[in-house]
């Protein structure tokens, strides 16, 4: 009520107001902190523009396109000839298909759970070890020299029992943790966002992967009621793998180490569809989302210029596309205490540092959490290509060949420039010496046999004269052929790795395996970097989600270890190839020969090159009929030498030696029995 000057109120609406004022205090303090990581996420922005440069040349030089620049100087050189020489994209090709084919054939075979290697038993279990064995053999008479001799024999004995359960555990815990995690790879279609990863590493010289983090996925499952099917949703907890293109990261300018960025934004362009659903996330501002999408109905986007750039590279026409999008900032990095306790986060300590989660839309807040991931950790993984000292940023194949495929342009323009001028002659003509009656129009009728007559008297030399232009296309052939060598140097890709074939190549078997295992010397760094930059990371990931989401219980039994198997898988089948070409070798000695098993080392040898001995091989019981059958029809049996001949069974090859766990230790069956014998 209001009388006048003076306002009365009810105590409800009195306490409605001062709710109404803490909200919007905590909403004002909150879109502060926004707009200073909206502020931040520009300086980022500004400081990538060089390295956006680079990448937008690789796309190009990769789909086979001039950039703006080279077309302004090709215009003001009028050059004849445009074309571009796709060099670039093949050895792209090449490289990626190497390493799609080396690593990711399957979805576990570039990676591997072992049990933590152990050298040796706690102290403090020996010791109980060791009073156990002594108590064995107290009531027994012996002299000093004797019992100490039973009781480190017996000592003995127990450790290896010990060590010998330990491992069969840990064994068993490793391969159920292999199987679970290859069961999360495969249900988040892992092995496809791995591949698009390597895409973007080849080709701008780094690619990012976004690890394994929470999701709740909705199942739809037919179940029958009855005499009747329904269709029902079923939640789970599976981990969600993502690949994220590096044009939608933006990390710390003063990073220099991809594995460790101190903090980073990632750029979300949604619909307005896609922004609801993000809004009825758990943690998200269900409030604050609509009230951006009622207030911004028709989006917030502004486009970026790579953004205009890749359009244009991709020829898709932006004025025929209405936008209505949303730009969301996602951040990851360290927030101080006192700010997340303002944003409504509880049980933490003002004064510390903690590591947070932060989405942004329209300069408000959206949603503020603690680090959700087991340990903490940004989970966006960046891998280059190549690295680069003192630079946060790898590579590529396209930036390493850059002056070279410009040579290689440059010579192949003037080259077919240089073969239109000298497809025939030109012709240069006095035109004072033109018969009376014939126009310009007819005498630049130019045709064999055609005859002329002018009047000598007028000067000297003749009325049409023909000017041939020297060819230069075995010089310019060879520039470019020197230069396609410095493309091979440069990318550690030689020609022949993607079918290149030339007049002084080793064709032999033995010639090309040892080009191949010398070029993927240089691979192998690159092998390394997917192996630390990503294979670990990931697969830790995934380990440390089962260890908290799984209801395997027997999976989480071990101190278990990640092993990445890139470099591990190249060397092997580099020296096992080697080694089946060197022993298939030797067996066509005619002494040795008798003595080997063919089968067995073929066999081998298909494995060595990937392809399936049970698919390529015919099986022996169809063999041994075919040599049987003449025996049968004409009642004759085979000779000691072609039995000689005949195919052999192949041998089968040792175990590998397990390895034993340190954690285990406590948790062996029967130690509890060793460490506290009945009696």
């Amino acid at each position: 009520m209001e009388y006048g000057l003076i306002q009365l109120a009810t105590p409800d609406e009195v306490t409605q107001a001062e709710i109404a004022e803490a909200q919007g205090k905590e909403q004002a303090v909150k879109d502060a902190f926004a707009s200073d990581l909206y502020s931040r996420w520009q300086g980022y922005r500004e400081s990538r523009r060089e390295v956006e440069d680079e990448w937008l040349d690789a796309l190009r030089a990769v789909k086979g396109e001039y950039g703006p620049e080279q077309e302004k100087v090709m215009e003001e050189q009028q050059a004849l000839s445009r074309v571009f020489i796709k060099i670039t994209a093949t050895k792209v090709n090449a490289a990626y298909s190497r390493l799609i084919d080396l690593l990711f054939q399957n979805v576990d075979s570039f990676w591997d759970i072992v049990p933590s290697p152990m050298s040796d038993i706690p102290a403090s279990i020996k010791r109980q070890i060791r009073m156990m064995a002594i108590q064995e053999l107290l009531p027994y008479q012996l002299d000093p020299r004797t019992r100490n001799q039973l009781i480190q024999e017996r000592n003995d004995e127990m450790e290896r029992t010990l060590l010998a359960e330990a491992m069969e555990k840990a064994n068993t815990a490793a391969m159920k943790m292999k199987r679970l995690i290859k069961d999360y790879l495969i249900n988040a279609n892992g092995l496809t966002e791995i591949k698009k990863m390597v895409r973007e590493q080849v080709t701008l010289g780094t690619g990012c992967i976004k690890v394994a983090t929470l999701n709740i996925r909705n199942h739809e499952k037919w179940e029958s009621e009855g005499d009747e099917w329904k269709l029902t949703e079923q939640q789970s907890i599976e981990p969600d793998i993502e690949w994220a293109s590096v044009f939608d990261m933006f990390p710390d300018p003063y990073s220099h180490d991809p594995g460790k960025p101190n903090d980073l934004f990632r750029r979300h362009v949604l619909t307005k569809h896609e922004l609801r659903e993000l809004a009825g996330s758990p943690g998200f501002e269900y409030d604050t989302v609509h009230t951006i999408l009622m207030e911004c109905p028709q989006g917030n986007h502004v486009p970026e210029d790579y953004e205009r750039e890749l359009r244009n590279i991709n020829n898709n026409d932006e004025q025929y596309v209405t936008p209505h999008r949303y730009d969301v900032l996602e951040y990851w990095g360290p927030v101080d205490g006192h700010q997340l306790m303002e944003y409504g986060v509880t049980d933490i300590d003002e004064q510390s540092e903690y590591q947070a989660n932060i989405w942004i839309c329209d300069g408000r807040m959206i949603m503020a959490r603690l680090n959700p991931l087991k340990p903490e950790a940004i989970p966006y993984k960046f891998v280059p290509y190549e690295s680069v000292l003192h630079r946060f940023w790898g590579i590529g194949i396209p930036y390493m060949m850059n002056d070279s495929q410009d040579v290689m342009n440059s010579t192949g323009r003037a080259l077919l420039d240089n073969a239109a001028l000298t497809a025939g002659p030109m012709f240069q003509m006095d035109v004072s010496k033109l018969p009376e009656g014939v126009s310009l129009e007819d005498a630049k009728k130019i045709y064999p046999y055609r005859l002329w007559f002018y009047d000598g008297e007028a000067g000297e030399g003749p009325m049409i004269d023909a000017i041939n232009i020297q060819s230069n296309q075995g010089d310019l052939s060879g520039i470019f052929e020197m230069f396609r060598r410095f493309a091979d140097e440069e990318t550690s890709l030689p020609s022949y790795t993607h079918g290149e074939q030339t007049q002084s190549l080793n064709k032999t078997a033995s010639g090309m395996s040892m080009l191949m295992t010398a070029a993927n010397v240089a691979l192998k760094s690159v092998v390394k970097n997917i192996d630390d930059y990503a294979t670990v990371p990931l697969i830790d990931s995934l380990f440390n989600f089962a260890m908290r989401w799984s209801d395997s219980e027997d999976a989480k039994r071990g101190d278990l270890d990640v092993v990445a198997m890139g470099s591990t898988a190249l060397v092997a089948k580099e020296l096992q190839s080697e080694r089946m070409m060197n022993a298939l070798n030797v067996s066509m000695n005619p002494v040795l020969g008798p003595m080997t098993d063919h089968r067995y080392l073929y066999n081998e040898y298909l494995k060595a090159l990937d392809i399936d001995p049970d698919k390529a091989l015919r099986p022996e019981e169809e063999l041994y009929a075919q040599s049987n059958a003449p025996e049968a029809a004409g009642g004759g049996s085979r000779s000691d030498d072609e039995q000689s001949s005949g195919v052999r069974r192949g041998r089968g090859t040792p175990d590998a030696q397990a390895q034993v766990t340190a954690g285990e230790a406590d948790n062996v069956p029967g130690f509890n029995q060793l460490a506290h014998p009945a009696g």
